[in-house]
């Protein structure tokens, strides 16, 4: 082999190993929040901007450019996942609060999730089993989690 060849080979050898750090550390941004939304923390970003804060009458996200969505408790429907394939590098998770009127969007990995999660398992019949199956979500999907029963 010549010098040339070694050379070569050894700057494809580089190439590769560089391409995969790349993709690993975009995956890995994805699965450390996978396990579970309560264990998310403030590295994720652009997620980490949202700030969700919540009362005993309503749930308010405020996103980066300090739009608000907001329902309240009384009039919360439903609680969805929502799942997209848009990830890693923008939001892709978001709770979704469906309200009679209005409603909200909130990322996985929110500031404040984690307590927002808390306050959903208080409610009666909330899915665990849904945010676990969401967590794990490598496609498109919307999961239920909870309904106002009427």
């Amino acid at each position: 082999m010549t010098i040339l060849a070694i050379v070569g080979c050894l700057a494809a050898a580089a190439v590769v190993v560089i391409a995969m750090e790349a993709a690993m550390n975009a995956r890995l941004k994805w699965s450390r929040r996978a396990p579970h939304p309560a264990s998310s923390v403030a590295w994720l970003d652009p997620e980490s901007r949202f700030v969700v804060r919540f009362a005993d009458s309503e749930v308010v996200c405020e996103g980066p450019d300090g739009a608000r969505e907001r329902v309240a408790w009384h009039e919360l429907q439903r609680v969805e996942i929502v799942s997209k394939s848009d990830g890693p590098l923008v939001p892709d998770t978001f709770w979704l609060l469906v309200g009679d009127p209005g409603g909200c969007a909130i990322p996985w990995g929110a500031t404040g999730e984690a307590e927002l999660l808390r306050r959903f398992q208080e409610l009666p019949g909330f899915g665990d089993g849904e945010v676990i199956g969401a967590a794990w979500d490598a496609v498109a999907a919307r999961r239920l989690c909870w309904q106002r029963v009427p």
